[in-house]
């Protein structure tokens, strides 16, 4: 069982650091183009939420079979992923700006580059 999310869990991690560079620079064009953001954008930003958590609840279910990280601090990357767009929405109060655009790029680029690196901290 634990082999299988072991699997499970490096797929949704690339899947989150790819879907998270990709949402960046859709952000950006976004802004680029001092277009709102639209419906394509917010469904994709819940879906990349959505995979955040997906690595956040594995990581756990994994930690609770005796699979933890090497480092502890992995828990809090995985933690922050999960809350990172959501902040940024509340932050920005719904707001569908040029900021937005720029704020939801900027971090989700970031999200992106960290989640990369957080993959050294695993098993």
């Amino acid at each position: 069982m634990t082999d299988f999310l072991l699997i499970v869990h490096g797929g949704f991690s690339t899947a989150y650091i790819l879907f998270s560079a990709i949402l960046g620079v859709y952000a950006a064009v976004l802004a680029g183009q001092n277009q709102a953001l639209s419906g394509n954008f917010w469904g994709a930003m819940w879906t990349n939420t959505f995979l955040a958590s997906a690595v956040f609840i594995v990581t756990i279910i994994l930690s609770l079979l005796g699979e933890p990280p090497q480092r502890t601090v992995y828990y809090l990357y995985t933690f922050y992923f999960a809350i990172s767009l959501p902040g940024v929405y509340a932050i920005m109060q719904g707001n569908d700006n040029r900021n937005a655009a720029l704020a939801f790029g900027i971090v989700a680029l970031f999200n992106s580059a960290a989640a990369y690196r957080a993959q050294s901290l695993l098993y």
